[in-house]
């Protein structure tokens, strides 16, 4: 194993402390019962319980479990077992039963398409009508309760909302969700996030009214959908909450087959729901899509693919959004190294891309962006400017900044990343023209 699979592990790790604590795993001495095999790894780590945390990862997803009660995926303890791997310290072996059944179930998990999400009403045809025109009441009365909220936060001014507690946020965004309108929900809510800000944030009024004007976008858009593109419709409703069962893309979504380099991911736990998105760029047909899992409580959402690596895949698009949400299908074989990284010649050109997409999408919150050859600026406030001499205002831990840094080492770079409107976050990169890794977790 090479320093380039550790890398790759620290890359897996879901923010910079997780990163420090599965450096802290990686020591053979908290281990017992290591081994491995041509499809996992397993390990009991000793902690501060009295018995050992069960820890075991599959080898071609990169997929992991572990009986420690961590809320963070994957935990300190599978990020010190694959580190441990890569340092070449784990033997081959014979799993133990509690490998060999989680091994056993795992091609029954992966085959079925993801957890069905609640429909919009049964499967009679009138029922199904009468359930969609009940819920279309509902948001309807969230909407205008929306609109008027709305109107009296601009009318009393940011300076007043600002110092308002959660609670008063919060009040109205479970309005939102008792109006079945989950998408509203999750707005007041970024609002009340943006506002906490302040004191660390300068730009916090410009996306605080940001925040303001699209959600009242998306009420605008609700009562006059009769007339909207489909393309937007349909990226409206999903904005609002709708819902598509999995099922239904996995039998009727248009599928694409290519091999997906996976460019950046982001955890997130919010309100006991906790999601993985991960960005994917086809390497053959160009398409840049997104992959997002959700679980409740202590559960792990559902692995996409290994994170800053090429797998060989089939997709199935949800409608709605831009990019698209995809659930994946069939996986070929293993994954590869990331080759060099995709990206548009300049910061205009890969602006212009986001414009189309958000003509069908205007509620599009993060958009992924891949500009080639941009020089590093380190300042009190980084920017990533491009041949063109235009620069882009950079937003991003600490840790991910120096990283960029350190792999630039004062040369040009390939970036990709997230656009938020605002500034970017880069989440991938690599010496202009060179094989690219992820940042998150990487150490020069």
């Amino acid at each position: 194993m090479t320093v380039n699979v550790r890398d790759q592990v620290l890359a897996m790790a879901p923010d910079a402390a997780a990163a420090k604590a599965g450096l802290g795993q990686a020591n053979l001495r908290r281990w017992s019962g290591c081994g491995r095999n041509e499809r996992a790894l397993w390990g009991e780590c000793h902690g501060s319980g009295q018995l050992p945390y069960q820890t075991q990862a599959a080898l071609d997803d990169g997929s992991t479990k572990c009986s420690c009660p961590s809320r963070k995926f994957p935990c300190k303890h599978a990020l010190g077992l694959l580190l441990l791997h890569a340092d070449g310290a784990i033997p081959d072996g014979s799993p133990p039963s509690w490998v060999a059944e989680w091994l056993a179930a795992r091609p029954a998990r992966l085959a079925r398409p993801a957890r069905r999400e609640r429909s919009d009403g049964p499967a009679d045809p009138q029922a199904a009508e009468r359930r969609a025109a009940s819920r279309d009441k509902k948001v309807d009365a969230g909407v205008e309760e929306m609109r008027r909220w709305l109107a009296d936060l601009v009318r009393g001014g940011l300076g007043a909302a600002q110092p308002q507690p959660w609670a008063w946020w919060d009040e109205h965004a479970r309005r939102m969700i008792d109006a079945q309108a989950r998408g509203l929900a999750a707005r007041v809510r970024r609002m009340a996030a943006i506002a906490a800000t302040a004191g660390q944030r300068t730009d916090w009024p410009e996306r605080l009214t940001d925040q303001i004007g699209s959600a009242h976008l998306l009420c605008e858009a609700w009562n006059h959908r009769a007339s909207l593109p489909v393309a937007t419709s349909q990226a409206l409703r999903v904005r609002l909450g709708y819902s598509v069962a999995a099922e239904d893309v996995a039998q009727s979504g248009k599928r694409i087959s290519d091999k997906w380099a996976v460019l950046g991911q982001r955890f997130s736990d919010d309100d006991n729901r906790r999601s993985l998105q991960q960005w994917l760029y086809g390497e053959r047909t160009g398409a840049v899509v997104t992959y997002l899992a959700f679980a409740a409580g202590t559960q792990q959402p559902a692995p996409g693919l290994p994170a800053g690596r090429r797998t060989q895949a089939t997709v199935a698009l949800y409608p709605g959004t831009c990019p698209a949400r995809v659930l994946i299908g069939e996986r070929a074989g293993g994954s590869e190294e990331l080759g060099p990284l995709p990206g548009e010649p300049s910061w205009e050109a890969a602006l212009n891309r986001v414009a189309d997409c958000l003509s069908a999408d205007p509620w599009a919150d993060v958009i992924p962006l891949a500009v080639r050859s941009v020089t590093v600026l380190p300042a009190d406030h980084w920017l990533l400017r491009d041949t063109a001499g235009r620069a882009m205002p950079v937003t991003a831990a600490a840790s991910v900044r120096w990283a960029l840094l350190a792999l630039s080492g004062g040369r040009p770079v390939d970036v990709a990343g997230e656009w938020d409107g605002f500034a970017f976050t880069p989440q991938a990169a690599a010496p202009a023209g060179e094989r690219g890794r992820l940042l998150a977790g990487w150490q020069a």
